[in-house]
């Protein structure tokens, strides 16, 4: 028998239901007295966009915009109020403290800037914790080492594979703010990040940070890794469902992240589904993701009477040496029974994998055994062939 859960609730959630009706993206919601959460419809990026069309996302008092790709090939302005910025930097600041950035620290933000969010994220909350920051954005990593040098940076904020290139040019950095890209979830990416950034009497510790462009920072690691990414409580409250039904998910269980702004002003996310795949753990010192962003629930897969996420499988391959852009991942029905085999290249420079201890790490992860498992250095990878209809 299937148990429904009723949705969490985020504190306080008639009075920001109230104030959100106030907002034209929000007129149509319901009456909050005695409104179950689960009631209130979930926000998707469908639905920014036709508000856009219709003249519903600017507020009077906003003072910045930033352009976010949306679906399509579109963009959608996401505004923000002083109170918003203000109040990002310092559930930001609270979030990075606890990773381990101090105050006078030299930061070094590789992520863009200009139109989009990025490297703004990162900005408000660095300096909130009264760092000196430096807004360099992405490439330039000739550039990039030289400032990492002769600035003495003790904290760098970009992707990790960006990190990575930088740390095998020679660049030495205590601590790296990793986003943009999975990095816990993805086996020894952590430690291969580490040790391009430590050398030279330095050694580097690596966070996983997770924001997008929409609901700003999110969660972040603290200085013990272990604990997974905590969320940013008064910022955000986020929820796990079952990305077919809508169902709130227990504690644990991975599923589609949902986000809701507590106190922002300006275009405040109401129950908007990002997309990403995740597992969240509710403890009484905080709200933390165990194993941070895996995947996303694009394309799922129903196979064995199992969810599957192409994209956590593009992680997994990624966390063993293999190829996650050149592989394959199909599924095929004789006789009408689900079959799945995987087909990658190795990464260069990488030792032939035992396929056995990878088949049953395969099975440990996803709850089901492969049919087909191979490893091919000429394969270029077809990304996911569904043949059963």
């Amino acid at each position: 028998m299937t148990v429904t859960l009723p949705a969490p609730a985020p504190p306080h959630a008639p009075d920001l239901l109230s104030r959100l009706r106030g907002l034209p993206l929000y007129r149509a919601l319901p009456d909050p007295t005695g409104t179950p959460w689960a009631d209130v419809p979930f926000l998707t990026r469908e639905d920014l966009t036709g508000a856009f069309t219709r003249g519903e996302l600017r507020h009077p008092a906003a003072t910045r915009a930033y352009l976010t790709p949306h679906p399509g090939g579109h963009w959608l302005p996401e505004y923000a109020t002083p109170a918003d910025l203000l109040g990002h930097a310092r559930a930001g600041a609270r979030a990075l403290a606890l990773a381990g950035v101090t105050g006078g620290v030299t930061a070094q933000v590789a992520f863009g800037f200009h139109r989009f969010a990025g490297g703004w994220l990162f900005q408000g909350p660095l300096e909130e914790l009264g760092a000196c920051v430096i807004p360099f954005g992405p490439g330039e990593t000739d550039a990039q080492l030289d400032t990492i040098r002769r600035l003495q940076v003790g904290v760098l904020a970009c992707a990790p594979s960006f990190a990575q290139r930088l740390g095998e040019a020679g660049a030495r950095v205590p601590l790296l703010l990793a986003s943009g890209e999975p990095l816990s979830s993805v086996a020894g990416r952590r430690e291969r990040v580490q040790a391009a950034l430590s050398g030279d009497g330095v050694t580097c510790r690596a966070a996983d940070v997770y924001a997008s462009s929409e609901a700003g920072l999110m969660a972040a690691e603290t200085t013990d890794p272990a604990l997974g990414l905590r969320v940013l409580d008064d910022w955000v409250f986020l929820e796990v469902i079952d990305p077919e039904t809508g169902a709130a998910l227990p504690d644990g269980e991975r599923g589609e992240l949902v986000v809701t702004h507590l106190t922002r002003e300006a275009m405040p996310l109401l129950r908007f589904r990002t997309g990403d795949l995740t597992r969240l753990d509710r403890r009484a010192d905080g709200t933390f993701l165990p194993g941070g962003v895996f995947g996303n629930v694009s394309g799922m897969l129903k196979v064995k009477g199992v969810k599957l996420y192409p994209r956590e499988v593009a992680f997994w391959l990624a966390g063993h040496g293999l190829d996650h852009a050149r592989h394959t991942l199909r599924v095929w029905s004789p006789g009408g029974a689900d079959r799945v085999g995987v087909t990658a290249a190795p990464l260069p420079g990488t030792s032939a994998p035992d396929l056995e201890a990878l088949r049953v790490d395969f099975q440990r992860r996803f709850a089901f055994r492969l049919d087909d498992l191979t490893v091919d250095a000429t394969h270029e990878g077809q990304g996911v062939r569904d043949e059963r209809h």
